[in-house]
């Protein structure tokens, strides 16, 4: 009877197991848990054609299955359907049915569906979560578990087969199998009881996130880079809990979810620690943060390694021991919150309190994960705790900004005092190196114009037992030179009295006008001398002025020679008294100022390291000393290429001027003290002197007439000299002219001596031209400047004229003896050279452009000068300095030596080379390679062997 009773159940089984669901398109959703057959595969052994074909003891109805099925269990499922009608949208759904938990719930793991019709297999599809994106048949929404139901045939019974796997996070598998038409394609909301909350969310803690992150990049603090890492967990977690970023790596979703959503439990103690600043405050402490944080960290990694290579069965997000350590963590948690919120300082304090309220709900979180309570409302209590804990940091950042701010203002009040006075002793030494540095410029070049012709008359006076003359032209410099000395030490007295205060006006009564016209009119024969324009106008005289004779006529002395010194050849000089107050006024059509310069004019020794000429000494700077010493005003007015006016204004009555006064009686003949403009004779521009060695050219660059004149008639006697005044016209000459050497000062008007000697040196034309500086720089760093631009030599002032000629003697003689080795190699390659300098550049052209033209008989020295880029003159200068051959010399001496080279390796015939060299003459190739070789051609083996 029990028999009888099995097989007629089997039948039945089988009868429903073949019976096919008519799809019905004109109904949109069809349940078919009612005709599902669900094979349980605990040790993963079976294939779609064992569940297609065979027949399972073991086996549930779709629509009988239990709430959840076995974790870590696979299961098949087995269906058949039926369409009269073409599918199209229609898709295949198992439906998940816990609404509610965060999206990394959701989804079965893997969801394999093979189509049959008539034991052939039709489609296999794939759905589920951790499939790629790329593989799945649907690739949005991957939380529907769903696969398209187009394309199967109409009036033919489809055999499904379905493997169903959990997903990694130890979730059960599940069907709640179901066919939908393209209307009803969703059968829930994602994530729909969390899901405006979840939203909400991610949104602010995205745009908190954001706001923090973009402080750190602006300020730099660490509190704002700890906060945006804690708050880019948040985001991360927040994000995944939606369903976002969980599909991107499939198989590594579970290791990234637990270092995001765990990362803000130590990435949380990172930010407190930077926040308290408890390294500082609170040592201890701030080791046990540091220990929390590390620890939960450490774990962290070690259970993520152990489910990398371990791959244990999870179940429900973690393993069990994990939320257990999550707990104990907590509780060490609470205690240290309790114990920073009983502290003094407001920052622990209100750090203390914000951790006790996050720990609290973390409680309650695991508690709940656990299955231990039910959290009270339905809220998640993970995710309310980071929405506090968010409010609260946030707020409590810009507290914490706020004192520090406080703070940080009373400190720089404090240190206020302090920087002050650091910066006034470090303006003072600067101001004491420059001015020493420059005083001893100021000194050098008269010292230079003084020594040198007394040495030299020392020299000529040398064994001949005569006394020591002093030429006259020697004499007017050594005065002259010595005069200003003098009058560069009393103003520098003038300052210092001015300075320390011991400065008085002595005053006198008297005609102004009548004292300052002869003073200006003085300054006509100088204005002479330099072929410039002079004119002064004068208010009417008065008897009733009061003013410093001495001092008024440095004034106004020094600005007159100033604007001689500038103008192109134009100076107005005008002189106005009116309601007790003198203006002065000077104006020159030179070349003028920027509005920087105006505004440093009147420092000492403004731009003498720019260029001498135009350095304005100390003379301007005791100019507005004086002026200020009278209550008075002095301005300049200038615009570039427009000429300069200083403009000053000084008081002459006794109520305007500053006291206390002191009156002096003016003695019977007291004259206006007449200034001591000199007039440097003029000198020939780019002057050449005879001398005997006219081969040896030298360019003399100075822009001081007197030195310049001085170092020509050391060298008037052995060398032909040209001279040019700025640096800008030496380089002119220089590559015009091809000295074989440059003497240049280094401080000059238009271009310096260093830039002046950068730019021979990279000029291919003039690199070959030694240069040697002259310059009151003696500092080590000056001289390091000059020879990084090249200098051969760097002399300071003042020189001694025999050091200066043996100087240009051993440059002279170096040079030869440096290209004599080089060209006395006859068989000299170029490719075996080295070519590092302008001038072995220029050696390498010219070499190799000849060797391209060896063969060519018409090649010359204009095609060899047009190659390389030189004029025929400047290619014949240079090569004579250096080779001390010409170009046709060079010319012929290459090609001899490669027709000799090819001879001697039996490379071809005597006519044979001599076409490979370019001669169409045999006799002649002949005659010149007999001479230079002193045997034939035909002799070459000959005499080798």
């Amino acid at each position: 009877m029990r028999a009888i009773l099995i097989l007629l159940l089997l039948k039945i089984s089988f009868s429903y197991a073949q019976q096919a669901y008519e799809i019905d398109t004109s109904y949109p959703v069809h349940k078919l848990d009612g005709r599902l057959q669900v094979i349980p595969d605990e040790n993963k052994e079976f294939t779609p054609e064992d569940i297609l074909n065979k027949h399972f003891q073991k086996q549930l109805k779709g629509d009988e299955l239990p709430r959840m099925l076995e974790i870590g269990t696979l299961y098949w499922g087995k269906t058949r359907i039926l369409a009269k009608e073409e599918l199209t949208g229609w898709t295949l759904h198992l439906e998940d049915k816990m609404i509610g938990p965060p999206a990394w719930t959701k989804s079965n793991g893997k969801v394999d569906v093979y189509f049959y019709a008539n034991g052939k297999l039709l489609f296999h599809r794939k759905a589920g979560v951790e499939y790629p994106r790329k593989n799945r048949d649907i690739k949005n929404n991957w939380v529907l578990n769903r696969v398209s139901l187009e394309g199967l045939p109409q009036h033919t019974p489809i055999d499904i087969v379905m493997k169903v796997q959990g997903n990694i996070f130890g979730y059960p598998a599940y069907f709640n199998l179901s066919a939908r038409s393209p209307e009803q394609g969703f059968y829930h909301e994602f994530n729909q009881f969390h899901s405006s909350f979840n939203i909400f969310m991610f949104g602010v803690t995205f745009i908190i996130f954001l706001y923090h992150f973009l402080l750190f990049l602006y300020l730099r603090q660490k509190v704002f880079f700890w906060f945006s890492v804690w708050l880019f967990f948040c985001v991360l977690t927040q994000a995944m809990s939606m369903g976002l970023t969980l599909d991107w790596f499939p198989e590594y979703r579970y290791p990234i979810w637990m270092l995001a959503s765990n990362g803000i439990f130590y990435s949380f103690w990172f930010f407190g620690r930077v926040f308290v600043n408890s390294k500082k405050k609170f040592q201890r402490l701030d080791r046990l943060m540091l220990g929390l944080a590390l620890t939960v960290l450490v774990e962290v990694i070690c259970v993520i390694l152990y489910i990398i290579l371990a791959k244990p069965q999870l179940y429900f997000t973690g393993i069990q021991f994990h939320y257990i350590f999550l707990l104990i963590y907590t509780v060490f948690s609470l205690a240290l919150s309790v114990i920073l919120a009983l502290k003094k300082d407001s920052f622990a304090r209100y750090f203390g309190i914000g951790t006790l309220i996050a720990n609290i709900f973390l409680i309650i979180g695991l508690l709940w994960t656990l299955s231990l309570i039910v959290p009270p409302f339905r809220i998640d209590p993970y995710v309310t705790g980071i929405f506090l804990q968010i409010i609260i940091y946030s707020f409590g950042i810009s507290y914490r900004q706020q004192r520090l701010s406080k703070i940080s203002q009373q400190e720089k009040l404090k240190n206020q005092q302090i920087q002050a006075e650091m910066t006034r002793i470090k303006d003072l030494d600067e101001l004491k190196t420059r001015f020493f540095t420059n005083i001893s410029h100021e000194f050098r070049t008269p010292l230079t114009l003084i020594q040198g012709p007394i040495k030299q008359a020392k020299l000529a006076a040398a064994g001949t037992g005569e006394n020591i003359r002093i030429p006259e032209e020697g004499f007017k410099i050594v005065e002259r030179n010595t005069q200003r000395l003098q009058n560069l030490i009393d103003e520098l007295l003038e300052l210092s009295k001015i300075e320390s205060g011991n400065m008085k006006l002595l005053l006198s009564r008297g005609n102004l006008i009548s004292f300052l016209k002869p003073l200006v009119l003085s300054f006509e024969s100088m204005a002479e001398g330099h072929g410039t324009t002079f004119s002064a106008t004068f208010s009417e005289e008065s008897t009733t002025n009061y003013f410093d004779k001495s001092k008024l006529e440095k004034i106004v002395s020094n600005l007159i020679s100033n604007a001689l010194k500038y103008t192109r050849d134009e100076v107005h000089v005008s002189v106005k008294l009116e309601k007790e107050e003198l203006t002065f006024e000077v104006r020159d059509n030179g070349p003028g100022l920027d509005e920087k310069e105006q505004e440093l004019i009147f420092d000492r020794f403004y731009r003498v390291e720019g260029s001498e000429k135009k350095g304005s000494g100390i003379g301007l700077a005791l100019c507005k000393e004086l002026v200020e010493l009278h209550d008075g005003i002095i301005s300049v007015t200038s615009k570039s290429g427009q000429g300069t006016t200083f403009r000053v204004q000084i008081p002459v009555s006794l109520e305007k001027l500053p006291q206390p006064l002191q009156l002096v009686q003016p003695s019977e003949k007291e004259d206006p003290a007449i200034p001591f403009p000199t007039n440097i004779p003029s000198e020939e521009e780019h002057l050449k002197t005879p001398n005997s060695n006219p081969q040896t050219k030298i360019l003399v660059v100075e822009d001081n007439a007197d030195l310049r004149n001085f170092i020509i008639g050391i060298l008037r006697p052995h060398f032909t000299a040209y001279s040019a005044e700025n640096g800008q016209l030496g380089e002119k000459m220089a590559i015009e002219l091809i000295p074989d050497i440059i003497i240049s000062d280094v401080m000059m008007p238009e271009k310096s001596g260093y830039e002046l000697c950068e730019a021979t040196k990279t000029n291919i034309k003039t690199s070959h031209i030694p240069v040697i500086l002259l310059t009151a720089r003696a500092d080590h760093h000056s001289k390091m400047q000059g020879f990084t631009q090249g200098a051969d030599v760097y002399l300071t002032k003042p020189f001694d004229p025999e050091e200066l000629l043996l100087r240009i003697k051993n440059l002279l003689s170096s040079r030869d003896q440096l290209w004599n080795k080089i060209t006395s190699n006859q068989n000299i390659l170029i490719d075996e050279l080295d070519l590092a300098s302008m001038d072995d550049e220029f050696f390498g052209q010219v070499t190799q452009t000849i060797s391209k033209h060896l063969d060519d008989e018409t090649f010359s020295v204009e095609i060899l000068a047009e190659a390389i880029g030189f004029s025929r003159s400047q290619l014949f200068r240079k090569m004579k300095n250096l080779f001390n051959k010409t170009p046709n010399q060079l010319i012929s001496e290459m090609r001899l030596n490669k027709a000799h080279e090819l001879l001697k390796n039996n490379a071809c015939t005597v006519s044979e080379a001599a076409y490979a060299v370019g001669y169409s003459n045999l006799s002649y190739f002949t005659k010149t390679f007999k001479e230079r070789f002193g045997v034939a051609p035909s002799k070459v083996n000959e005499s080798s062997e």
